[in-house]
């Protein structure tokens, strides 16, 4: 027996511990919303409440609904999902790294392309069209199905593909052929009168719940049309019709959007990560939580987070949309309230007795640009700072915490037993060995060092002048140059701190206009090789003497 009780008190705690204004969930249980509900404020100076009619940015949930227009076409043998993607543009992917990316490869990830988030232009301003933007971003940088990095351009390349292969603009195409059958008509791919009149206010917010909200003023993502990568506006209801025709088989009403094969083949793992039963399907992620296949999606825009989820097999469904961005990462947990919905509870369950073997299991995964540490606190097995390990069997662990709860971990062994890689959703951390190259300490450091580098705002040249061994400029991401305070430049090492202007159609993804980088520069084969650090990440920089 279901409480939606729990689920709602559940849910009405996580939002007002983080002081979160509005939510909206809906539960599907099969092929019918069941239940659903609206929290807090869609409009906090007006005092609206949210309810499961009140409309949001649904940021990368879009994806699987730009997914199933785009694999129609598939099915009408307009391409085939291992056909080179550069066959079918009229512009190309660049910097090919030796095979080039398929059809595939764009939705799950695997392309060889970076992470990178898309512009944003208030309403009014001047934006690029798909293809000029994809002419600019669409940039490998490792080979194809080396590594998974989540790719917005990707699904830019997607929506590109369905104009060239229908001949009218992706979000025309499918608000016929899959927003209209599905009977989706409170969602739209633009800033319609239909949307705007029931959108709840977006806003953001600089860290935890003691900051104030900031109300975000309406914007373009990335180009015109919208980027697919994360233009749709819906609700939990229209949404819950969409995960409805998921969980059957691409049906829904009687009426038929993919064929069941498609539909197979869009929810099978793709691209399993390490030797684990995770990954990525076509769009869907796959994950298996609390012991159950479990297809996802999350997103984020600066205003709003959202997060879809299904077990295909029970056909239970969640779909929890939500309007504020606080730039922590936290996406609404609808993984718990569908394992509630499923009858479990919120508890977990962690030996707090270490396992035998845990001197071959914890230590330092990962590289110089991400890490995880695996230890034992208090008897209990913990990933990173906050999540606990429930052991299944000694390969298998199933996480609990704020990140990943319920959901399967894999650990994969050497032949005398110490663990050599840990799998997680769709990522993978080897167990580190720090980086030892030989530094040159008698090089000359003063000049001029030029090289590239790339983050989630795209590609940028970047110059590193040194002058003396106490004073260095860097050009930032605009292309000024920014002072180096606390530099030193010696023994074959260069560090110091600046502040980088960021591009102004970038900046408004957060909540500041500039932002603090740190260089470490090591003097190793002629070249400085080393990092630039800020609060977000780190990136490595391999800059040449011009």
């Amino acid at each position: 027996m279901v409480d939606y009780g729990e689920i709602e008190r559940f849910i009405g705690a996580e939002l007002a511990g983080r002081r979160h204004p509005g939510s909206s969930v809906s539960i599907i249980r099969e092929g019918e919303v069941v239940w659903s509900k609206g929290f807090g404020f869609s409009n906090m100076r007006e005092g609206t409440p949210a309810t499961p009619e009140t409309i949001y940015g649904c940021a990368s949930v879009t994806k699987p609904v730009v997914t199933v227009g785009f694999l129609q076409l598939m099915e009408q043998g307009k391409f085939n999902l291992d056909d080179g993607v550069n066959a079918h543009l009229d512009v190309k992917i660049k910097d090919i790294k030796g095979e080039e990316p398929l059809i595939r490869d764009l939705l799950t990830h695997y392309t060889g392309m970076p992470t990178r988030v898309p512009p944003l232009y208030l309403l009014g301003e001047k934006a690029d069209d798909m293809k000029t933007y994809i002419d600019s971003a669409a940039r490998m940088v490792r080979p194809r199905d080396e590594a998974w990095a989540y790719c917005n351009t990707a699904f830019t390349i997607v929506g590109y593909l369905i104009k060239q292969f229908t001949g009218v603009d992706y979000d025309a195409y499918l608000k016929e052929h899959v927003l209209k059958p599905l009977g989706m008509t409170s969602s739209d791919f633009e800033l319609s009168p239909m949307v705007v009149d029931r959108l709840a206010q977006g806003y953001k917010r600089a860290g935890g719940p003691e900051k104030p909200l900031i109300p975000n003023p309406p914007y373009v993502l990335g180009m015109r049309p919208a980027d697919p990568a994360g233009s749709l506006y819906s609700t939990v209801l229209d949404l819950a019709k969409f995960v409805v025709m998921n969980m059957n088989g691409g049906e829904y009403k009687g009426k038929r959007l993919l064929k069941e094969e498609t539909i197979r083949e869009m929810q099978r793992l793709q691209a399993p990560t390490g030797r684990s039963r995770s990954g990525m399907g076509l769009t869907w992620f796959r994950a298996i939580h609390d012991d159950k296949v479990m297809l996802y999606h999350t997103g984020g825009l600066p205003d709003y987070t959202n997060h879809v989820c299904f077990h295909p097999v029970e056909r239970l469904g969640v779909c929890w949309l939500s309007n504020l961005q606080d730039g922590s990462g936290w996406r609404p947990p609808a993984s718990t309230v569908l394992r509630l919905a499923v009858g479990g509870d919120a508890e977990a369950r962690c030996q707090q007795s270490p396992p035998e073997n845990w001197e071959k299991i914890t230590g330092i995964y990962g590289d110089e640009i991400n890490q995880l540490s695996m230890r034992v606190v208090n008897g209990f097995l913990t990933l990173g700072d906050h999540l606990m390990l429930e052991k299944i069997d000694d390969t298998r662990y199933r996480v609990h915490g704020p990140a990943s709860d319920g959901e399967e971990l894999t650990l994969e062994y050497a032949e005398d037993g110490s663990v050599t890689q840990i799998d997680l959703g769709t990522s993978y951390y080897k167990r580190y060995r720090p980086e030892t190259p030989r530094v040159d300490v008698g090089a000359g450091l003063v000049g001029t060092w030029v090289g590239e580098y790339y983050d989630a705002y795209g590609f940028h040249g970047v110059e590193v002048r040194v002058l003396d061994r106490y004073t260095a400029t860097i050009s930032g991401p605009n292309g000024e140059d920014v002072p180096l305070l606390s530099f030193r430049a010696e023994l074959g090492q260069a560090t110091g701190r600046g502040s980088f202007r960021i591009p102004r159609e970038y900046a408004r993804w957060g909540t500041s206009d500039y932002i603090d980088v740190q260089v470490d520069l090591k003097a190793i084969d002629g070249k400085l090789m080393g990092l630039l650090s800020n609060p977000s990440g780190k990136v490595k920089l391999v800059l040449v003497k011009k």
